[in-house]
């Protein structure tokens, strides 16, 4: 698949000229395709800056499928792609999904 744009939010903006900012993405797309550099093509664009914090949430369709992995990941590179408006996250660190019950 591709990059969805209407899969990523900003769920806490944060302050102006700050990498206080929060974005989820949820895609279909496994992590490997996802933290690739320019895969969130328009990151700039939608205002990401370096150090943002990114929640990626793998459905199994969007816009509300069930949720089968969650990373935790960061914008490592702004200004990506041909036209500079992509970024790059970093690989993502998997949130546990243990459940003992």
């Amino acid at each position: 698949m591709a990059y969805d744009p209407s899969g990523l939010q900003n769920v806490i903006p944060g302050m102006s000229n700050t990498d206080n900012r929060l974005w989820i993405l949820n895609t279909t797309d496994a992590i490997a395709t996802v933290n690739t550099s320019n895969y969130i093509s328009d990151g700039v664009k939608r205002g990401m800056s370096q150090g943002d914090t990114v929640l990626v949430k793998v459905r199994a369709s969007l816009p509300r499928g069930a949720v089968s992995a969650q990373y935790l990941a960061w914008v490592k590179d702004v200004g990506t792609g041909a036209d500079t408006f992509g970024v790059d996250i970093t690989d993502g660190t998997v949130i546990d999904a243990t459940d003992t019950d």
